[in-house]
């Protein structure tokens, strides 16, 4: 299989995101197109980014918001750089710097 064939979507949706958390990638895309879109709302909802690691899945899924969002077509592709998708969030505890 070569890497560049896109992932079945079932298949990316068992994905799990946060190893500490055991939280899915379908568990983060649920609660991001119900209305999450900031990088705390998807923390408060699902507790991905929260674990003991200190949130080493935060970039994965600050680029899941932005993803979405964009397939949402609630952003334009000016919008996809990571401070637009998780807003003033940046500077959050939970976010790895």
């Amino acid at each position: 299989m070569d890497s560049n064939d896109p992932i079945h979507p079932v298949v990316r949706g068992l994905k799990t995101v946060c190893r500490c958390n055991n939280i899915k990638y379908r568990t983060i895309e649920r609660a991001i197109r119900d209305g999450a879109m900031t990088l705390h709302q998807v923390a408060t909802r699902t507790t991905a980014t929260t674990g003991h690691c200190g949130g080493s899945c935060t970039p994965d899924v600050q680029q899941m918001i932005a993803e979405v969002r964009a397939a949402m077509g609630l952003c334009t592709v000016a919008e996809k750089t990571i401070e637009a998708a998780v807003g003033a969030d940046t500077d959050a505890w939970w976010v790895r710097k």
